[in-house]
């Protein structure tokens, strides 16, 4: 494993597999028995490999080789097709924009019905990969659920879904769900190292507790932006006070950013910051100073609460949060 790891890479052109062996596994126990199913939903939280091992599953399977594992080589003609996004027996569903209002549309889910109602021209399988369902309303959802109903024996849809309640149930039944458990912490550290060796292991220790176990979460905090939001809040920690600069701050994080959602990032940089001095509290003082922690780490959940619900101003948003911080730090 390379440094590159940790950069952002098209889940097509990502060929470093890591963890899910128990998964591997199971789908290629199923293989070798010809009992893969046509239909499994790859459940878990967004950013720890479900779409990397969706396309390993497509080059595999599409290769038509009898292989041990899902190490195509990226120089294989099947490998470059699917990268070029080329493939005629391999059909992508996934928004077309990157925008955050972005999602799949019904035209885009029809496309399936007429993909599937052709034979393989390259391989012994067709298969859809839908990246992923999160994106797509009733309608279109409803549309996939006719395929299923009746999927041709060819047929291999892999349906990425990063919140599995939000999957309607009928298309759910349909499906083999194969759970994707999150990264290891110890993983993720290392990669962390390896690509930021400047960091402090206190700041290893945050980012890696704030990437929950997603290497997707990880790209971004390791992201200028995202270091110099942990970086100005750890002054503030430090050193007990708010300087001036809180308005330009607060400006920097509001600042149009096509790549990152930094309003995002600072408000679940400030949560686990509230937690971690919060546990501090409890270790050594008086059961008045305790509630006074519980009291402000209340008014700034609710504070983040109030904003999602209502949409609040987020500038004084951001400053409220920076100021009930402030007054838990000087507890």
């Amino acid at each position: 494993m390379n440094v590159d790891f940790l950069e952002t890479i098209d889940p097509k052109s990502n060929y470093d597999l890591i963890s899910h062996e128990e998964n591997i596994d199971f789908i290629l126990k199923s293989y070798k028995k010809e009992r893969l199913h046509q239909a499994y939903i790859f459940s878990g939280t967004e950013g720890i490999g479900k779409a990397t091992f969706a396309y390993s599953l497509a080059r595999f399977l599409l290769s038509d080789l009898n292989l041990d594992g899902f190490t195509l080589d990226r120089s294989h003609k099947v490998s470059k097709l699917i990268e070029s996004n080329t493939h005629p027996d391999l059909l992508i569903i996934e928004p077309t924009s990157n925008k955050k209002d972005r999602f799949i549309s019904i035209d885009q889910a029809r496309r399936c019905s007429d993909f599937f109602s052709h034979t393989p021209s390259m391989s012994k399988w067709r298969i859809c990969i839908i990246d992923s369902i999160d994106f797509m309303d009733i309608t279109s959802s409803n549309t996939i659920l006719k395929i299923l109903e009746e999927p041709p024996s060819y047929c291999l849809f892999i349906i990425i879904a990063q919140k599995i309640d939000s999957v309607i149930e009928t298309i759910r039944s349909r499906c083999i769900e194969l759970k994707f458990k999150d990264i290891n912490n110890d993983i993720i550290s290392k990669k962390l190292k390896l690509l930021k060796p400047e960091l402090l292991d206190s700041e290893v220790s945050s980012f890696v507790n704030l990437s929950e176990g997603s290497i997707g979460k990880l790209n971004d905090l390791v992201k200028e932006e995202s270091l110099n939001i942990h970086k100005e809040l750890e002054n503030i920690i430090l050193n007990k006070e708010i300087s001036s600069s809180i308005y330009s701050f607060s400006d920097f994080i509001l600042k149009e950013d096509a790549t990152s959602n930094k309003f995002n990032f600072f408000v679940n940089c400030i949560i686990f910051k509230v937690n971690l001095l919060v546990k501090r509290l409890a270790i050594s003082n008086s059961p008045r100073v305790i509630k006074e922690g519980l009291d402000l780490r209340d008014n700034i959940l609710k504070l983040v609460q109030q904003e999602r619900i209502f949409k609040l101003n987020k500038k004084q948003t951001i400053i409220s949060l920076i100021t009930n911080l402030n007054k838990l730090v000087n507890l």
